[in-house]
């Protein structure tokens, strides 16, 4: 199995978390647009900038956990004040809450102290507080050998009392996680082998003499840009030295100015636009495609360099490298965010903005940064202010070739250097062939943790319990509180208590029965038959909820808790019964998807009139589900048996009880 068949495997069919890594040009963005079209699992897509966020089809790290701007103390205390100022919308705690697979792409610029708060909030948010990241798998996709995390002086001796490094395998999160390591290693970019050796010289900082030779016999600071007719992009390093090529080159053409602007449409900030908001062009100007052509026809790519053959107001015409001619249409860049509805596990994608525009920018030359990730021909290297590990290597993996490649100044020894600690990192690593060995029990552990899963109700406890203390906070709020949280966790911890037994039966039946296909099938009936009728009892008593609220805020607060935790309940006992005789994760991830909740109606906001009521007849329905008699629960609660089966019958209109739930001597009393 290749090394990308490999990493896509682990990704679909385990849990472990992944480091998916590569060369310049091995396929990890292709990687990516095929997970984002076939996984079945619930996924996000991150990435720590606007642009990268945008050319990945995600949000920014700091958009979806609502992060501000600034730097993260792995400390308690930090913490604690990082989630009292949270103000998270219900909907975004649901997509978190939902999350399997948060894929972190250009990982290589996350900061550690970044990726420990990351951590921090899905432990927080998914009420699992000693598994790592709450137990959502995560990507890394990047390469540590590209751009680094910008620490800067002031926030670095910060950071340093907690960290070694800034690097993301430096976070202290990293301390217990070992992330599968996976490194593509087919370069598609390149093919002569040679030019590719020189490249993993400069990647590992293993430059030979000879290497470093043959790579200076590319200078040339005479150069002229149009030898030959060829469309040779200048790769520098900052956007100044960058702007003033674009400018000085347009400036000399002759022919009229046309300019274009982009249209935004809702929701895309600034910080985000792929492009400049203004184009400028004459006919001659050199121009790079900056995203891939949406049309069926396919004509351009991003990074297809070209030159403008004619312009009017509203049409672009240009010629590409390879003679192709095309009229440019504009395209739309989407700006993004996650939705999961109540009721639904199903992460959405929403679009909340756009930017239109011809999809263009000025081609003489352009940052190195930005080339990240495009491929070309022909390219003219001012690598003299390289300032940053990696800059170089980025600005020679652009090039197909070694010929292609025209330097305008030799190479600074200071710019081949890459940090150690990612030396360390990524030399440290199991090889291919070990990683494969350990598929197939990580294959196992996954479905075993699934199935575990479904007999885990230790979150929803936490909800529960995190709810009840937040309701007595809340004065505005009437009705039995103490009773029915009682009720409802009290019945989850009973449940925990078998459930925690059963799933060590799982994992025995995984492990160590040779037959455990058939065993497991009995196991899992049984379980779900015994679970199946204590679970709708507590579905049943979270929708005859009893408290009731004049505050509309508190009303939606506690309703919105209380009708997520009855659909997770509702999901799980579905699911249940839908894997007893089949049982794959192709099987677990159809009955997921075919799941459907049905509400019920929950009345918490009242102005209190029916609250007293509400309240005795919640008390009658615990006694009742505590198997009592209606002359017991009267009795007990020093009522009429008549308001008893008053109370009763009201449930049972309500579909919350059942006449089959009744002992003989009772349906008698309830005139049934």
């Amino acid at each position: 199995m290749n090394a990308y068949e490999l990493a896509y495997e682990y990704v679909q069919h385990t849990n472990r978390c992944i480091f998916l890594t590569g060369k310049a040009g091995t396929g990890k963005t292709t990687f990516l647009r095929r997970l984002k079209q076939e996984c079945p699992k619930q996924l996000t897509v991150v990435a720590p900038t606007g642009v990268a966020a945008i050319n990945a089809e995600g949000v920014t790290i700091h958009s979806l956990f609502q992060l501000p701007p600034q730097l993260f103390l792995p400390t308690p205390e930090a913490r604690r004040q990082l989630f009292s100022e949270m103000q998270m919308r219900a909907n975004k705690q649901r997509v978190l809450r939902n999350l399997e697979l948060l894929v972190i792409d250009e990982v290589s610029m996350v900061r550690a102290d970044l990726l420990d708060t990351i951590d921090a909030v899905l432990r927080h948010f998914k009420h699992r507080p000693n598994i790592p990241f709450g137990g959502v798998q995560v990507l890394f996709i990047g390469d540590l050998f590209q751009l680094s995390p910008v620490a800067r002086e002031a926030e670095w001796r910060i950071l340093q009392d907690f960290y070694v490094g800034p690097y993301f395998f430096q976070a202290q999160v990293f301390r217990e996680l070992q992330p599968v390591y996976i490194e593509l290693d087919h370069v598609f970019r390149q093919s002569n082998m040679d030019f590719v050796e020189i490249l993993n010289q400069v990647r590992n900082n293993t430059l030979t003499p000879e290497s470093r030779m043959t790579l200076n016999s590319r200078y040339n600071p005479y150069f002229q840009v149009d030898n030959n007719g060829e469309h040779y992009i200048t790769l520098s390093t900052h956007n100044n030295k960058v702007d003033a090529i674009n400018q000085r080159e347009l400036s000399a053409l002759k022919a009229q100015t046309y300019t274009y602007q982009a249209r935004v449409k809702d929701t895309f900030p600034e910080s985000m636009y792929p492009i400049d908001m203004t184009l400028t062009l004459k006919v001659g100007a050199k121009v790079m495609f900056v995203k891939n052509d949406s049309s069926q026809e396919k004509l351009y790519y991003n990074g297809k360099l070209a030159t403008v053959t004619s312009l009017s107001k509203n049409e672009i015409h240009v010629v590409c490298e390879d003679g192709t001619k095309v009229e440019v249409h504009t395209e739309t860049w989407e700006n993004i965010r996650y939705n999961a509805e109540t009721g639904s596990d199903q992460v959405e994608v929403e679009v909340i903005g756009s930017f239109t525009h011809f999809p263009l920018r000025l081609a003489w030359a352009i940052t190195i940064h930005k080339a990240q990730g495009l491929t070309f021909d022909h390219v003219v290297i001012d690598a003299e202010d390289a300032f940053a590990a990696g800059q170089v290597y980025v600005a020679l993996s652009r090039c197909r070739s070694l010929e292609g490649i025209v330097l305008l100044t030799p190479i600074p020894m200071r710019a081949l250097t890459n940090a150690k600690e990612v030396l360390y990192f990524t030399q440290n690593q199991l090889d291919i062939a070990t990683t494969e060995q350990r598929l197939a029990p990580a294959q196992t552990e996954y479905l075993t943790i699934l199935l575990c899963a479904l007999y885990d109700f230790r979150a929803l406890i936490n909800r529960l319990s995190s709810l009840s203390r937040n309701i007595k906070t809340k004065g505005s709020v009437q009705g039995d509180i103490s009773s029915f949280f009682t009720t409802c966790t009290g019945g989850l911890e009973g449940l925990q208590i078998i459930a925690e037994r059963f799933q060590q039966q799982i994992r025995q039946i995984v492990y160590t029965d040779t037959s455990s296909s058939a065993n497991l099938s009995d196991r899992l009936t049984a379980a779900a038959n015994y679970f199946a009728p204590k679970i709708q009892q507590l579905i049943a008593t979270l929708a005859a909820c009893p408290l009731r609220t004049n505050d509309r805020n508190d009303a939606a607060f506690i309703k919105q808790h209380l009708l997520d935790i009855h659909a997770e309940l509702s999901r799980i006992k579905y699911i249940q019964r839908q894997i007893c005789q089949t049982l794959s994760l192709d099987v677990f991830f159809k009955a997921r998807q075919s799941f459907r909740w049905v509400e019920p109606t929950l009345t918490i906001y009242s102005q209190h009139r029916k609250t007293r009521s509400d309240a005795s007849a919640f008390q009658t329905l615990t006694l009742f589900y505590q198997r009592l008699t209606i002359p017991q629960i009267a009795k007990e609660r020093k009522i009429t048996i008549r308001t008893v089966v008053k109370h009763l019958r009201s449930f049972i209109e309500q579909d919350i009880i059942h006449i089959s739930n009744f002992a003989p001597e009772d349906q008698e009393l309830m005139g049934i």
